[in-house]
């Protein structure tokens, strides 16, 4: 369908309609780092709340399609628009589905990042937190994978994204009624499965994607969440616990990232996400080698572009970095300049970045590639040189912490304390994950790391990671969200911040005991649900 026209959506229904949860079609308030708090559990906060104030629904067009989608969505759209016309797509907020849904849709189409609640961020967050509850994310997709008008006219439904693997892996997709589970990236063989269902042909329950070929990959054609853009796609580094590296590495032509910059800030996103698994791979040669003037350029091109007022790389990997400091110190102030990030009264940039571990053995292990073209036994010299250099220039990272690889040994998480106590002067933001085995991962037949398993030092890591964003963030002002205060069982005091993906809080309802404070390791726990860090709770 047209995306800005004001012409009525058909009363018959579309065709084609793609959709998400409300979380996946909610841009935060323009925070991507706070869209990890999909992952946490719904205990704390009633849903109606969060809805309205924490991930608001995106804007509509005159004709009620939205005006934002994630980005993976506007890719699938683009494909379908480009092999069945405009007419026949359409893309909604799920509170909008009775409005394109009808007899004449054939196959309506979902985007999920975590619809059943076993990713990374969900299987860690509410499992510390600890409050009660599934997370939010998946509470949000089962409201929308449950709505009546997907089966009211007997359309099929397809589901996709990266997050497809968890209702595969849950054994979900008969309980919700998902006629197909698309897995993998789509351009190529999502839009084959579409073909079939806009002939009512039966399809395949799970479908591995064969991964299209470069010049099968199509510009979006309406605006993205977070105006996300795609510069590079697959890694190649090798690490065994991740997906993006089971795919070939591609850079997009400038002139192909710009046409997608462009087209979101014309249409108003302020923000433009850059996409990739490491923004150094962009135009990398084989040896993991960084392009300082093809990155430099990309930087200063998009930022070039009117109405980009924000800049925010995904990823990025640590050994480019070290091996080309000048390439930062180029990058640096213009990423500063276009940051959204403000600590202390300091505007810096942020880019998350993979430490994992401080085990060289682990790293050999499970990321031969993570440090090249360094050596494993330089891992902790690489590191810690590259978060220097990125302070330098401002960058204040957000690092990943995996914890419970499998056959992690006390040795290897001391290993870890040790690389972090290297870095206790320096400014990034930890966030430690428990491991997961996601299903397009060579390690996917491992079982998880859970909560109750984690060993003492396991535990100290946890509190490194809270003392160290506690000593970072002090003075800095916090923000109370007093539209919040007065219901029961909701946190006396949130501290919502961007970068740890932590809240803390004391239940408000007077039934609830008070928890028991405990000591590990020389620092103050709860221990009411699970262990939890006693900082600023009351």
């Amino acid at each position: 369908m047209g995306q800005k026209n004001g012409a009525a959506p058909p009363a018959q229904g579309v065709p084609i309609v793609l959709t998400g949860s409300a979380t996946d079609m909610s841009d935060f308030k323009l925070s991507p780092f706070r869209a990890f708090t999909g992952g946490f559990p719904t205990a704390i906060i009633p849903r109606f709340l969060l809805r309205k104030y924490w991930y608001p629904r995106v804007p509509t067009n005159g004709d009620s399609t939205a005006k934002f989608a994630p980005y993976g969505m506007r890719k699938i759209e683009a494909s379908l628009i480009k092999e069945f016309g405009a007419q026949k797509v359409a893309v909604a907020h799920p509170y909008d589905l009775k409005t394109f849904v009808g007899p004449n849709t054939k196959v309506i189409g979902i985007s999920s990042m975590e619809p059943a609640g076993t990713g990374f961020v969900s299987r860690t967050y509410t499992s510390l937190v600890g409050f009660g509850g599934e997370p939010v994310a998946a509470a949000e997709f089962r409201d929308l994978i449950t709505n009546p008008i997907l089966r009211k006219w007997g359309a099929k439904i397809v589901l996709g994204g990266a997050g497809a693997w968890q209702i595969h892996r849950t054994k979900l997709q008969k309980k919700y009624g998902i006629d197909c589970i698309v897995m993998g990236e789509g351009e190529k063989t999502a839009i084959e499965i579409f073909r079939k269902a806009l002939k009512g042909e039966e399809l395949p329950q799970v479908v591995e994607t064969e991964p299209p070929n470069p010049e099968e990959i199509c510009p979006i054609m309406n605006p993205s969440i977070f105006g996300t853009v795609e510069i590079t796609r697959g890694c190649g580094r090798g690490c065994k616990f991740c997906s993006p590296m089971m795919r070939r590495c591609h850079s997009f032509p400038l002139e192909h990232i710009l046409q997608e910059v462009e087209l979101n800030a014309k249409n108003g996103t302020q923000m433009i996400i850059l996409a990739s698994e490491d923004i150094f791979l962009y135009r990398c040669n084989d040896k993991f080698l960084p392009n300082r003037e093809a990155i430099t350029e990309l930087i200063k091109s998009i930022a070039a572009v009117p109405g980009v007022e924000f800049i925010q790389p995904a990823h990025a990997a640590l050994a480019p970095v070290v091996c080309d400091p000048e390439m930062i110190e180029e990058i640096g102030p213009v990423l500063r300049e276009k940051s959204y990030w403000v600590t202390n009264e300091t505007r810096h940039s942020s880019v998350e970045v993979g430490m994992e571990t401080g085990s060289i053995r682990l790293l050999k292990k499970y990321m031969p590639g993570k440090m090249l073209p360094f050596k494993p036994k330089e891992w902790h010299d690489v590191v810690t040189k590259a978060i220097e250099i990125m302070n330098e220039n401002y960058i204040w990272p957000l690092a990943t912490l995996i914890v419970g690889l499998p056959g992690e040994t006390e040795k290897d998480t001391v290993a870890t304390l040790e690389l972090l106590d290297k870095l206790k002067h320096n400014k990034l933001f930890y966030v430690p994950l428990l491991f997961t085995s996601e299903d397009d991962c060579m390690l996917r037949e491992a079982g998880h790391m859970d909560l109750k398993h984690l060993t003492p030092l396991q535990w100290e890591l946890l509190a490194r990671c809270w003392r160290h964003k506690q000593q970072l963030s002090r003075g800095r002002q916090r923000r109370r969200l007093s539209h919040l205060h007065g219901y029961p069982r909701v946190s006396k005091f949130l501290n919502f911040d961007i970068y740890d993906l932590n809240i803390i809080g004391g239940y408000l309802d007077k039934k609830e005991k008070q928890p028991q404070i405990v000591t590990v390791y020389g620092s103050r726990w709860l221990t009411k649900r699970s262990p939890f860090p006693n900082y600023d709770l009351y």
